[in-house]
Order: structure tokens, then C-alpha cells, then sequence
């Protein structure tokens, strides 16, 4: 898909930081056939940089079987490596619709035809959308360069010979010897980097696409409210009933027209992310669950330590950011509803104009009763009340990994004494 490169529109630092991941990736649009050829190798790149690091897990987790925090602290890194997968396998499967999404918002969210309301609107959707995109990127970003820089940090003061990488390959091979050490450090920093890209990309463009659908959302509500402002031109000009209902009317289809639009984009967004926000709410669960025991109950040194907990934040963060906006689609689709009843339709005469906005008006009220929402695969609409449930589910989890270490350490010294 070719990207329209004479193309105006707003831009803002939470789009460019999702561009710039998205383009490390390679999911992003290609003007020529060498850039498409170029994203594809990147694509690539990044599905063997995946396999790479989660060869590298199974690995460890085959010869640490038995060691349950080794074995969890591999569980963390291997449900985060399988997200990676899955979710580039989903966007590259409907990859067209996602540039379109892209290329549509460019169009019609992110135009200069907007009045001083409009665009306070606009600058609050992104406003948002840079708080949520920089901090999860930040988050992110800081755990993965824990994860390449803290084995330096451990390997400081140690022979040579004792030196560890990042992750364990256990092969029988020299490689905590000079030059193999340094090039299996460089080659695991790269692809780790690659596959920390890959874990934030999506979620960014995300998060925009909600954030700002629901602004436009927003909008819609002030069109409808105040269509040609007639609440006040009727009632000073009773003789241009007629001539106001029609050009109330006029506006108003292209009110439902843009609601329609924004419905469309909803579908087109869940049918794009509904597998992906499956599994990114089946697996946060589990992954909160073990970084947690491994981040406070496991005995690592404070460096480790620090990475683990960097996981963990990073990890809330996301399913905040997740709910969040999809809450915010929620609230904005079905606040339509109140707009379309605040619109000064009492004002209209009778007439054949006045009978059909009345009409469209109870259609648009039945239609926004329903909100436009994301779903999990069909199964549950993501709200905030997904975060909240989750984080009560995992709270009950730790508080009883909690109780049952302190029995299991307290009997472990019984025994020795």
C-alpha cells in the first residue's frame, strides 16, 4: 500500500514515536518497490529475531526444568515472546486494513477544517495520546535496556571466564571467551532491542486509533448540538422555518454520515485487534502474576531486581493504556445519543424536512444507545472495569504466593533445626 505523500495534516509526538517503532518493524507504508522489499526484510528481521530469543528460553527452560523461579523468570520472557508473534502475525494478516486505518485518520481526524472547539478537542485527544505513548515507551524501552546493560553491570569484577551474556544458550561452546562472548552479546542486545520494538509498536498505534476515534467522537457530539446554531436563529426568525429545516436537515445527514464513518472505523478496528486483545487479556494475567513473584519473592540481586520491576510496571501500564481507551470509545459513542437529544430539532416546523430529521434523529438515538466497543474475540468488551477486575484477580494471587512462601520458608527452617 502506497502512502500519499502530499498529504497535509496535524501532526504530534505520540504519532511519530508509534511511526518511528512501527518503521523499525517494518509494518508501515512503502512508496516504491525497494521500501517494499526494504519493510519486508524488516518484517523478517523481526519474526527470526522472535524465534532467536524464544529458541533461547525453550532452551533454558529444558535444562532448568525442576528450578521453579528459573522456570518462571523464563515463563515471563517466553509469554512476552509469544505476544511479539502473535501480534505481528495478526497486523501482517490484515495488514491492508491497518494502513488504510492509518491513511484514513491522516485524512479525515487529523485535517485543518476545524473550528477554536474542534481543535481544543483535537489537542486533548493528542495530548493524551502523547502522555500514554511516551511513558509506555519509555516504560518499555528502559526494561529492555535493563534487560541488555544489567549482565555488564554483574559481570564487573569477574574472570573472564565466568562472564554470562544475556541469556543462557547452553551450548558446548566457548562462548565467555573472547571474541564469541562479545559477538553473542552483541547479536542477543540486537535482537532483544527488536523484540522490545515489536512488544510496543501495536499498542501505540492502538491506543491513538481509540483515543482518537473517541475525540472524534466528541466532535460529532458538538456537530449535532449545534447544527447551524438554530436554537437561537429560529426562534428570532419564525418566517424561515422552512428554509432552516432544510438546511438543518442537509447538515444533519452529513452528521449521520460521519457517525456512520466512525462506526465503520470501530468495526474495521475490531476486526483487526479483537484476537490480538484476546490474548493480550489472557496473557497479562499470567504475566503480571509471575514477574511479580519474580520481582519480590525470588532472592536476585538489587540489579535484576530493578529489571524485574521495570516488567512489572511496564506490564500495569499496558493494560491501563489498553482499558483505558477503550473505555474512552465506549463512553464518547454512547454520549452521541445525548447530543442528538440536545439538538434544537423542537425548533423545526412540521414540515416534510422537519419529519424526516425527526425521524433519523430517533435512529441515531437508537444506534448510539449501543456503544461502539472492542471485544476481546466476541467474548467481553474491554472497559475499565477489565483493568480493575484483573488487577483485584492478581492482588488475590500474590497475597496467596505470599502466604504460601512464608509457610513453605518457615518449614524449610523447622527442618533444619
Amino acid at each position: 500500500m502506497k502512502s500519499n505523500m502530499s498529504l497535509k495534516y496535524h501532526k504530534d509526538v505520540s504519532f511519530s514515536v508509534a511511526v518511528f517503532y512501527l518503521k523499525i518493524v517494518g509494518l508501515w507504508l512503502s512508496t516504491s518497490l525497494a521500501e517494499k522489499w526494504f519493510r519486508n526484510a524488516l518484517v523478517t528481521y523481526t519474526v527470526l529475531a522472535i524465534i532467536f530469543n524464544m529458541w533461547m528460553q525453550l532452551r533454558g527452560l529444558y535444562f532448568s526444568w525442576g528450578d521453579f523461579s528459573v522456570s518462571t523468570y523464563i515463563a515471563c520472557n517466553s509469554l512476552g515472546l509469544f505476544m511479539d508473534l502473535f501480534k505481528l502475525l495478526i497486523i501482517f494478516i490484515h495488514k491492508k486494513k491497518f494502513l488504510y486505518l492509518i491513511v484514513y485518520m491522516q485524512k479525515n481526524f487529523w485535517h485543518f477544517n476545524y473550528n477554536q472547539y474542534k481543535k481544543s478537542v483535537l489537542a486533548d485527544a493528542k495530548r493524551m495520546c502523547i502522555y500514554f505513548v511516551c511513558v509506555f515507551s519509555f516504560l518499555s524501552q528502559s526494561t529492555i535496556f535493563s534487560y541488555i546493560f544489567m549482565p555488564l553491570i554483574s559481570n564487573i569484577g569477574k574472570n573472564k571466564s565466568d562472564r554470562v551474556p544475556i541469556f543462557h544458550m547452553h551450548l558446548d561452546l566457548p562462548l565467555n571467551v573472547s571474541p564469541y562472548y562479545e559477538m553473542t552479546y552483541l547479536i542477543q542486545a540486537l535482537t532483544l532491542y527488536q523484540v522490545g520494538v515489536c512488544y510496543l509498536c501495536v499498542d501505540n498505534i492502538f491506543c491513538i486509533m481509540c483515543l482518537h476515534v473517541a475525540s472524534q467522537f466528541r466532535i460529532l457530539q458538538y456537530r449535532i448540538a449545534n447544527v447551524l446554531s438554530l436554537r437561537d436563529k429560529v426562534k428570532f426568525d419564525q418566517d424561515t422555518n422552512l428554509d432552516s429545516s432544510d438546511e438543518f436537515y442537509a447538515i444533519f445527514r452529513k452528521c449521520i454520515q460521519q457517525h456512520q464513518a466512525l462506526i465503520r472505523f470501530c468495526t474495521t478496528l475490531e476486526e483487526i485487534f479483537t484476537v490480538i486483545i484476546l490474548g493480550q487479556v489472557l496473557t497479562f494475567s499470567i504475566l503480571i502474576c509471575f514477574v511479580g513473584y519474580q520481582a519480590l519473592l525470588v532472592k536476585l540481586s538489587l540489579s535484576w531486581r530493578i529489571s524485574l520491576v521495570s516488567f512489572l510496571t511496564t506490564n500495569i501500564c499496558q493494560l491501563w493504556i489498553f482499558t483505558y481507551s477503550c473505555n474512552a470509545l465506549i463512553e464518547e459513542s454512547m454520549n452521541t445519543a445525548n447530543a442528538a437529544y440536545a439538538a434544537p430539532w423542537i425548533y423545526l416546523s412540521m414540515d416534510k424536512f422537519g419529519e424526516m430529521t425527526r425521524k433519523d434523529l430517533q435512529l441515531v438515538l437508537m444506534r448510539s444507545r449501543r456503544a461502539c466497543y472492542l471485544t476481546a474475540c466476541g467474548f467481553f468488551p474491554i472497559s475499565l472495569e477489565t483493568f480493575t477486575k484483573h488487577i483485584f484477580f492478581v492482588s488475590q494471587i500474590m497475597s496467596s504466593a505470599m502466604s504460601y512462601f512464608t509457610i513453605l520458608k518457615q518449614r524449610t527452617v523447622d527442618t533444619i533445626e
